[in-house]
């Protein structure tokens, strides 16, 4: 918007910190998806510098794995010395899930916040309206909302581990902030563990057009909990209002308990501008809000087949009114290469080798994993497994 000045209390930043969200995808409509998937595959290979085969790409998985087993070896082992003033190193992602874990919207979460975490540099975060920024150095930090009120927009980048737990965030009334297209939550650069917890997020504010939260490091993992995502509104010729989309790349995403509504697109996990190495979703329900100017899109979770170790578990997809089950995912079942099998209301995609897990359609019947009031000001942690 023009003449917009970002605010914060911890520093503004500008266009050239925050790129546009300029991937290449093509957006599904009905009647319309011969072209995306053809469209979307350019984009796809585009995107994979590397360029190589399928056998190659199994092969490179199979060493990352291996030597995310090492390193998560040595960690553990020097975990019994003393820790080092700098804090601790970047938890390793893990090729393995939770040994337990509760399914709903009850009891402990899956994953801890980084070993170390109650001792890392605090940065206070209270500007609203306007678009806030903390720049860890490469350090670690622990990120604290303002507890009085919502903030604005957030952008979290340079850091080694951060940690935001609780407090709410209103998108502000705009599609961009700083010239970059607006986000409530951006990862940028960060290459340990990035831990983002019990917070809401509103952006059912008139004028906005936003992503939730949008991640651009390669080298991270992420973690995603206890988060509630509200009235998310864009369209194809603007901001695409996902609920969450690692479209620069993510070593991991973890997520565990995530409600949202979007107008737009939910959870966008395909491969666009740099690589995912592994997925997890439990606990996860998305809805259409039903809300603003429909300018196509409708798809509330977006795969790419084979692209990466993805495992899905109890996660909810309820589509805009009068849309099918079966075109408000990608792939369809109407899709070559890896279409979507639709079965008692439950879409799976056996072409998917890598993929573990379904997805539902409509809402999980106890309610949303992320109930309204349960999470924002004064949110409480259920601890961990």
């Amino acid at each position: 918007m023009a003449g917009f000045q970002p605010s914060s209390s911890a520093g503004a930043v500008g266009p050239s910190e925050v790129p546009t969200d300029d991937e290449d995808e093509e957006d599904a409509d009905d009647g319309d998806e011969g072209r995306a998937q053809s469209v979307g595959a350019a984009a796809r290979a585009g995107a994979r510098s590397d360029g190589i085969a399928a056998a190659e790409q199994a092969a490179a998985e199979a060493t990352e794995a291996t030597e995310a087993a090492a390193v998560a070896a040595e960690a553990s082992a020097s975990t019994a010395e003393a820790a080092p003033a700098t804090g601790p190193s970047p938890t390793p992602p893990s090729a393995a899930l939770p040994a337990t874990r509760r399914s709903g919207a009850s009891g402990a979460l899956s994953w801890a916040p980084p070993a170390g975490h109650a001792s890392f540099p605090v940065k206070k975060v209270s500007g609203a309206g306007g678009l806030n920024t903390v720049d860890a150095g490469g350090g670690d930090v622990t990120i604290q909302l303002s507890s009085t009120g919502a903030v604005g927009p957030i952008v979290i980048k340079n850091c080694r581990n951060a940690v935001l737990i609780g407090g709410q965030i209103d998108v502000a009334a705009t599609a961009q902030l700083g010239g970059s297209d607006q986000r409530a939550i951006y990862i940028n650069s960060c290459t340990g563990v990035v831990h983002i917890e019990g917070v809401l997020i509103n952006g059912a504010v008139n004028g906005s057009e936003a992503d939730g939260i949008a991640v651009n490091a390669p080298k991270a993992v992420v973690q995603i909990q206890n988060v509630r995502v509200e009235g998310m509104q864009g369209g194809k010729s603007g901001n695409h209002a996902d609920v969450f989309q690692p479209w620069g790349g993510v070593r991991e995403y973890r997520i565990d308990r995530l409600t949202g509504s979007t107008n737009y697109q939910g959870l966008h996990v395909g491969v666009d501008l740099g690589p995912i190495g592994r997925g997890t979703v439990f606990n996860a329900n998305i809805a259409s809000s039903e809300s603003g100017t429909v300018d196509k899109g409708g798809q509330f979770i977006w795969l790419d087949c084979n692209a990466y170790p993805l495992t899905l578990d109890n996660v909810y997809i309820a589509g805009r009114s009068g849309r099918s089950f079966g075109t408000s995912v990608w792939p369809q079942p109407d899709t070559s290469g890896c279409p979507a099998t639709i079965s008692a209301g439950v879409a799976s995609w056996p072409g998917y080798t890598s993929l573990t897990g379904s997805v539902r359609d409509g809402r999980p019947p106890s309610g949303d994993f992320v109930p309204a009031g349960s999470v924002g000001l004064g949110y409480a942690s259920p601890g961990y497994l």
